[in-house]
């Protein structure tokens, strides 16, 4: 695949959520759109913005798990590093560049168990009393927050689902794009 185009990017999705074993609902989650914009761009009803193209191409290159980790600090960075979408279509090569240059490949094992000895010696250890830190960290802090969080998300996800507007920062009218050609 050499690029994903706004008329083909649709199909291009469709495919990736049946090859990944997807839901609608989980990819348009991942990209933070409705679940309704997503299927009016699917269904051909709608087609995407640059900003849709963008995010579809990144996580088409990245795959699912990988792209729905992201920050959306990560994931506007990528998209500031794969620029301009040119004619209405945006080159994979770009997005694989991109995701290349800010290192999303992973870090290293030299990197990991040195992290890992330092976090350890705050406490008085080593690399397993690191360990130990590292795993306390993110669930005290998950579950002090959790409540409000799925509060917030539920409260979102809602509006979100049942928006039925075209959402111009993800999709546009297929008049738009023919009146742009004329």
């Amino acid at each position: 695949m050499e690029k994903i185009s706004r008329n083909d990017c649709g199909v291009f999705l469709a495919a990736f959520i049946e090859k990944n074993d997807l839901s609608v609902k989980k990819v348009s989650n991942a990209i933070t759109c409705s679940k309704p914009t997503l299927n009016r761009i699917i269904g051909g009803q709608t087609l995407p913005s640059d900003e849709m193209l963008r995010q579809s191409a990144i996580m088409i290159e990245l795959g699912f798990k990988s792209y729905a980790r992201l920050s959306e600090a990560e994931k506007e960075k990528i998209t500031e590093i794969v620029g301009v979408v040119s004619g209405g279509s945006l080159g994979i090569a770009s997005v694989t560049a991109a995701v290349s240059t800010l290192g999303f490949a992973g870090l290293s094992a030299a990197g990991i168990t040195s992290g890992l000895a330092a976090l350890g010696a705050i406490i008085g250890g080593g690399m397993v009393a690191g360990l130990s830190v590292a795993a306390a960290i993110p669930l005290g802090v998950a579950a002090l927050g959790y409540g409000t969080i799925k509060a917030v998300k539920a409260t979102f996800e809602s509006y979100k689902s049942g928006q039925e507007k075209i959402d111009p920062h993800w999709e546009m009218p297929l008049e738009a794009v023919s009146e742009n050609a004329a």
